[in-house]
């Protein structure tokens, strides 16, 4: 930096003019951005000032490259003006980024507006060829700088770190690079002593690279990290392919173009002439006295570095930097620290810095499957899946704080990582990502039947078998989904469910949970394809058949599939449900089902029918499971097939006179299934292998099979399941329940509709 400083100083003196002052002005801002860095300051702390170093070289560049438009003596003054402005905002950014960073923003807006009204890419961005290329090239790169000012200016400090990550990667990939790869046939000839033809594959980069800002400035609109990791990838891309593409047409332009010389055209007359010693004279106090007050500001900040406050240090409502406000001093030193996952913890689950540094922590995920890492102050990695890493600056903390994994349930399991701080203040709590956040109520059993009434039921008839009563191969695919249905008016939830992909489920009809129902017969053997399209890791156990849990159990990350085999040995109703820890709180959330597996005893009936009984832990509006009320085992909602009161609103319909079967399942997580029809009797019940009444023809001799033997309920603890037969000779509604009556009136309840 010194050097160029001093090649700016000797070209300003053989040329005095407001466009080598500007780039002089950049080379000293630089300069002294990399002494503050030498001194130990924080690095972003000083980012916008290494950024200004390059965003002030082009600014002079292209006053003196567009000598028509910008010849105008006050119009030069008003840039150079702006620019001192702009290096004037620098240290209030530095030392008081509440108010810093919106001034800098409103100097560098009003710098670039002036800059691109009047600059003549406005007018060449329409032509073909290198003018229209350079001026498409130009007009974008002022709209990304625009785009950055604006974030400084009306951006919360205490907002996520997506957006101070836009305004950085806007200023540095869109305006820098960007006006870096307009000028590129005129810079690389004058570096390389070759001609650089124009061709279209410049165009490409240039793509890459906006629609690789796009898709990050997306994600920092939904706070997604996938598309913000993706808007990196496309940068990258993008800066690459311009390397690959210089060289090329360097290469070719040896060839085509090795007569032809680059040259900067130079303005006539004499710059003196033009300017007038006053404005010289004027636009060198100003620029000198700008300096002087930068490098004291630096000085100052280096002399005492608590003075140097990034964003995140910055004052809020509550959190961390609350601690930071009420007297802890920010010292301007960086602490990192390594977190690992080992199980469901974080290793170590405790770390110590001094108070009033900067905390960056470094989180490998080393699990086996996706976790994040969130501070109380809303920083966070994002997720991460297995094996990955990511970094999060939690900023300047004045007191303990706590982190925790987000992803439903697994702060519960224990994720949590303490911060400690050596003379901080006391500990925050960050809010619970469980809890704090349910709704105030439930709804009631009027509302959760009006809603049933208005959804289509799910369909419980049990699916028929599609052979000839032979063993073979059955096929199926499972898609895991993450979307929001109705629970009331008012009241959405997120449902994590197993889609059959031959059969989908709308929003807004068929209830999202549960799997599908599959049947096969003894002997059968599945093949299953479980493709994971959530966000987070999911697995998937099937009890119809033995596994290996290493191999067949795994953990699938979001955008990849298993293939699930086993061989149905036994008949019954087995479950099948993710096994992802915490388990609990996937199966409460929909990722559960059930498979048949016939032996080919059972008779022929009228109707037959499954119902797979299951709870809803209510969160906040819209969200997932509370994971605290499912590990209270206390559910806000039962339901028989993924809805309440859904067979009341929709009834399961029987011939007077005719036997019907219904398949059974409790599907939990956590309460039993007390399974009755009112004002009927069963004469046939099987739960888990056997028969506990009737069947006594079917080669069940320890069964009651007597005439006279029936049973009033099927009871059913989570994962078991049977069926029950019975015949009803008289029309009317049939009342289908828990008897575990609390949690038949929270939804576990049907009618059979007897006609």
């Amino acid at each position: 930096m010194l050097v160029l400083t001093a090649m700016y100083l000797a070209i300003w003196r053989r040329q005095p003019s407001a466009e080598v002052l500007i780039q002089v002005l950049g080379s000293l801002v630089g300069l002294v951005g990399a002494a503050g860095w030498v001194a130990g300051l924080d690095a972003s702390v000083l980012a916008p000032t290494w950024l200004f170093f390059l965003i002030l070289t082009i600014v002079g560049e292209r006053v003196e490259l567009a000598r028509a438009v910008f010849s105008d003596i006050r119009l030069e003054s008003g840039i150079l003006g702006l620019s001192l402005l702009t290096v004037l905002m620098l240290p209030i950014q530095a030392m008081a980024p509440a108010v810093g960073y919106p001034l800098l923003g409103l100097s560098l807006g009003l710098l670039l507006l002036v800059m691109a009204s009047h600059d003549v890419a406005k007018g060449t961005f329409r032509h073909g060829g290198l003018p229209g290329f350079m001026g498409t090239c130009m007009l974008s790169a002022y709209a990304w700088g625009l785009l950055a000012a604006l974030i400084w200016m009306v951006a919360p400090l205490d907002s996520s770190t997506y957006w101070g990550d836009m305004a950085l990667h806007a200023l540095a990939v869109g305006f820098i690079m960007t006006m870096v790869i307009a000028h590129v046939c005129m810079i690389v000839p004058s570096v390389i002593r070759r001609p650089l033809p124009f061709h279209p594959l410049l165009w490409g980069a240039w793509g890459l690279m906006q629609v690789g800002l796009l898709v990050r400035l997306l994600g920092a609109i939904r706070l997604y990290t996938p598309l913000w990791k993706a808007g990196n990838l496309l940068n990258v891309l993008g800066i690459l392919s311009m390397m690959l593409t210089v060289v090329y047409l360097a290469a070719r332009g040896k060839q085509v173009l090795a007569s032809k010389r680059y040259r900067r055209r130079q303005p006539e007359g004499s710059q003196n002439e033009r300017a007038g010693t006053l404005a010289l004279r004027t636009d060198l106090i100003a620029t000198s006295a700008t300096v002087l007050v930068l490098v004291a500001a630096v000085i100052v900040m280096v002399l005492r570095p608590t003075l140097a406050v990034s964003v995140g240090a910055a004052p809020s409502v509550g959190g961390v930097r609350e601690a930071s406000s009420k007297g802890v001093q920010p010292t301007g030193h960086t602490s990192r620290a390594s977190i690992r996952v080992k199980g469901m913890a974080f290793v170590p689950d405790a770390i110590t810095i001094k108070a009033g540094d900067r905390l960056v922590v470094d989180f490998q995920n080393t699990g086996d499957q996706r976790h994040d890492l969130v501070f109380a102050n809303g920083k966070s990695t994002g997720s991460v899946p297995v094996g990955q890493s990511a970094s999060v600056d939690v900023g300047v903390l004045g007191g303990d704080t706590l982190g925790w994994c987000s992803l439903a349930g697994h702060r519960q399991m224990g994720m949590e990582l303490k911060v400690k701080t050596k003379g901080g203040i006391v500990a925050e709590q960050g809010q619970s990502s469980a809890g704090k956040t349910a709704l105030g109520h439930v709804p009631s059993a009027a509302k959760l039947k009006s809603q049933a009434e208005k959804n289509d039921p799910a369909k419980a008839a049990l699916p028929p078998l599609d052979d000839q009563g032979k063993a073979g191969t059955r096929k199926y695919t499972l898609e895991v989904k993450e979307r929001k249905e109705q629970v009331a008016a008012g009241l959405e939830r997120t449902v994590w469910s197993f889609d059959d992909a031959s059969d989908p489920r709308d929003r807004g009809s068929r209830p999202l949970a549960q799997g599908p129902v599959l049947r096969g017969r003894v002997g059968d053997t599945f093949e299953v394809t479980i493709r994971n399209k959530g966000s987070m890791s999911h697995s998937i156990d099937f009890h119809a058949g033995p596994a290996v849990p290493q191999t067949m159990m795994r953990n699938i990350e979001p955008g990849k599939e298993l293939l699930y085999t086993f061989t149905a040995d036994r008949a019954g109703i087995w479950m099948y449900h993710c096994s992802s820890d915490p388990m609990s709180n996937h199966i409460a959330n929909g990722m559960y089902g059930a498979v048949v597996v016939d032996d080919g005893t059972l008779p022929p009936v009228a109707a037959e029918y499954v119902l797979v009984q299951s709870e809803i832990y209510l969160g906040s509006n819209g969200g997932t499971a509370d994971p605290e009320k499912v590990a209270a085992m206390s559910p806000d909602i039962m339901s028989f097939n993924g809805r309440a009161f859904q067979y009341d609103a929709h009834p399961l319909k029987l011939g007077k006179g005719q036997r019907v079967r219904i398949w059974v399942l409790d599907a939990g997580p956590n309460q039993p299934l007390s399974f009755h029809i009112v004002g009927t009797q069963f004469d046939t019940v099987w739960t888990e292998g056997r028969y506990l009444i009737g069947g006594g023809s079917r080669g069940n001799s320890d069964a009651a099979s007597s005439s006279s033997a029936g049973a009033q309920v099927l009871p059913l603890l989570p994962a078991q399941g049977g069926f029950v037969e019975l015949k009803v000779d008289q029309p009317g509604d049939y009342s289908i329940v828990n008897h575990v009556m609390s949690l038949a009136e929270k939804g576990a309840h049907g009618i059979l509709r007897v006609s």
